[in-house]
């Protein structure tokens, strides 16, 4: 199965933020909870999830009924893969808001990275269904990946088309529906989903070297080895870089 873009959503997939807002009158308790949060949040955007669990737990003490708090300490502990905590802290974000959105479509990427499937498609629809959530098309296409990780292609597909119809650009949904192309062997649909995708996102290597398999299995030379150039020249020292550089060699000389 292809590997979740994490590359194009907000944890990843998709994490989605919320910070808590401050009022003029919260209590020292609260707006030290704040503080923590808040410097737990610059250390996420960091790359530094231990110094933000560190502040987090800080500020869950200070303060155990924020569910932006709540939501972001299950964050930290996600990207630390202490995956029950994290599971724990999602739930309370959910529960403690009365069922945000964001923290709903957030759990789901969770069961992703778990890959417990069904719960990732129940939480990514009950996010989805939200008529308040501005990330439905994240979402339907979260649900679409749990859809295809399950053989299940025609309900993939379904959610990827919805999530095209509400994100056109989004190049995600389009690179799956080429996923589902491709097992299913439906060639010519699979080289289009593919070309719109890297029209979309010119850095999606995955989707460019993709095509140029494709392309060198229809005799298209020229064409398969501008794409491997375009990903050794991107990212040489990525796996996609080696397999194009190693694939290149195998092309007939101009």
């Amino acid at each position: 199965m292809a590997k979740f873009l994490t590359g194009f959503f907000f944890l990843g997939l998709i994490i989605l933020g919320g910070c808590a807002g401050t009022t003029a009158n919260i209590d020292k308790d609260r707006h030290q909870a704040d503080v923590h949060h808040k410097l737990a949040e610059a250390h996420l955007q960091g790359n530094n999830p231990s110094a933000a669990l560190r502040e987090l737990l800080k500020a869950v003490e200070l303060d155990s009924d924020n569910a932006a708090i709540r939501a972001s300490l299950a964050q930290a502990y996600q990207e630390r893969r202490a995956y029950k905590e994290a599971e724990h802290h999602y739930l309370e974000a959910i529960r403690l808001s009365k069922g945000d959105p964001r923290y709903e479509n957030n759990l789901a990427n969770l069961y992703l990275v778990t890959e417990e499937w069904n719960k990732a498609i129940n939480y990514f629809d009950r996010a989805a269904k939200n008529l308040l959530f501005d990330s439905t098309h994240i979402a339907m296409t979260g649900k679409g990946y749990a859809f295809l990780q399950q053989g299940d292609y025609a309900s993939a597909l379904q959610a990827f088309r919805e999530a095209v119809l509400m994100m056109a650009n989004f190049a995600p949904a389009h690179y799956y529906q080429a996923e589902v192309y491709r097992l299913t062997e439906e060639v010519l649909l699979e080289k289009a989903a593919l070309r719109r995708t890297i029209e979309l996102a010119p850095e999606l290597v995955q989707a460019r070297y993709r095509l140029a398999v494709l392309l060198l299995r229809d005799g298209n030379y020229s064409g398969a080895r501008q794409q491997l150039e375009i990903i050794i020249n991107f990212v040489p020292d990525s796996e996609e870089g080696t397999m194009a550089a190693e694939l290149i060699k195998t092309l007939p000389k101009e």
